[in-house]
């Protein structure tokens, strides 16, 4: 059933999809090991992961960390620049996507980092 809502329909499924973009968010925001490029916009998430330690180019950081990612193939990202900034892009679109995967999705971050 879906509600009205910005002078559009807007489903449950949708305001969910929405929750989870900003339980990422949060989650993000509480760590030391990322950092929030951009606030979250409906469904869509921007952030990066900051390395312990000297990494150099954190752009360029951040190109092979989602690399790696795509690679594994449990977790998947698209990229965008923002504010001259490279980010990490993902968008919740699956009415079945949980908060339990974006937990899962910040793990699968950390361990494409840690083989870098």
């Amino acid at each position: 059933r879906c509600l009205s809502d910005w002078s559009s329909d807007v489903c449950s499924s949708d305001l969910e999809n929405i929750a989870c973009a900003e339980y990422l968010q949060e989650l993000v925001k509480a760590s030391d090991d990322f950092e929030m490029v951009a606030p979250v916009g409906l469904s869509i998430f921007c952030f990066r992961h900051l390395p312990r330690g000297e990494c150099g180019d954190l752009d360029a950081w951040n190109e092979r960390v989602l690399t790696r990612l795509q690679q594994g193939g449990s977790s998947y990202l698209s990229n965008a620049r923002v504010g001259g900034k490279f980010a990490l892009r993902g968008c919740v679109l699956n009415y079945r996507t949980t908060r339990r995967d974006m937990e899962i999705l910040l793990d699968d971050v950390r361990r494409a980092a840690s083989f870098l």
